[in-house]
């Protein structure tokens, strides 16, 4: 399926120009109505303020939290000016309702929803972070881009890791807009010391012979590399390979589950949430 509507979050003014850029980049080469979105989070003074000021601060929180959305508002829309792609701009306030599930709401009528990578600085439940929570919660792909982006443009050589599970094959099948217009597509299957069990399959990789032709007949011809590496060690794998491939965008599936009031994550995709330097794909 093609995507016709790409929403971007813009969480913070840090992260946002380089987010936007990516993002104006996917609604080019896709052409896509492109949505941003920031979540104007509300104002939060401790128990230990003094009850007579609370007011005074939450008002002043709130004015410089809608400043800083306008600021984020501004970096967007200057940048689609002059990118020759239909854009639309949002600022939504929380109003008690977490960013995560804002964007949640918002993300399940776009084909695709762009986010930064993880700020462990900001907006914390149980150290989770927005990215984290809205990928494990909503039901499209994300893209989530590094806070220091190497390329900007994305997608021309892709990586796609594989472990023949659910998440990895939703993962590859949400991909197919990108890796039918990449030049070039490795798949990398990651396997076990021999004899161990990963995921219930025997074998010391994962097989690779049904989905590349399932692909091929997309059209996407890959090329395959195969790992033993366990999964605490995949995202090191997933790495090494897509510097050696050259590659602009990483394709995985996002393996975690809520436990309590935190995010359990599998190794990889921890690992890849917090190492990755090119953009990623990821489903759930």
């Amino acid at each position: 399926m093609p995507l016709k509507t790409i929403l971007v979050h813009l969480e913070t003014e840090a992260q946002a120009l380089a987010v936007t850029q990516v993002a104006i980049g996917l609604a080019k080469t896709h052409a896509a109505h492109l949505i941003g979105l920031h979540v104007v989070p509300d104002p939060f003074i401790s128990a230990a303020v003094p009850p007579e000021v609370v007011g005074e601060l939450l008002d002043a929180q709130r004015n410089a939290n809608l400043a800083g959305a306008k600021r984020i508002g501004e970096t967007f829309n200057v940048a689609l000016a002059q990118a020759n792609v239909p854009f639309e701009w949002q600022a939504i306030e929380a109003h008690f309702e977490s960013a995560a599930s804002i964007v949640i709401r918002q993300g399940n009528a776009a084909d695709l929803v762009v986010l930064g990578q993880p700020d462990r600085s900001i907006n914390l439940i149980e150290g989770i972070a927005t990215p984290e929570e809205v990928m494990l919660g909503l039901g499209r792909p994300v893209v989530i881009v590094p806070n220091k982006p190497s390329v900007t443009t994305i997608g021309q050589r892709v990586l796609l890791g594989w472990n023949g599970n659910r998440e990895s094959a939703r993962a590859a099948f949400d991909a197919l807009p990108f890796l039918q217009k990449a030049e070039s597509v490795r798949l990398l299957a990651a396997g076990r010391p021999h004899g161990a069990h990963w995921g219930g399959i025997r074998d010391d990789a994962a097989p690779t012979g049904a989905i590349v032709a399932a692909l091929a007949r997309h059209g996407v011809r890959a090329s395959v590399a195969t790992t033993e590496a366990g999964p605490a060690e995949v995202a090191s794998a997933l790495l090494a390979q897509a510097k050696e491939h050259r590659s602009d965008l990483i394709v995985m599936g996002g393996y975690g589950h809520w436990r309590m009031r935190e995010i359990v994550f599998g190794g990889a995709t921890h690992g890849i949430l917090e190492h990755a330097t090119i953009p990623v794909l990821m489903s759930h």
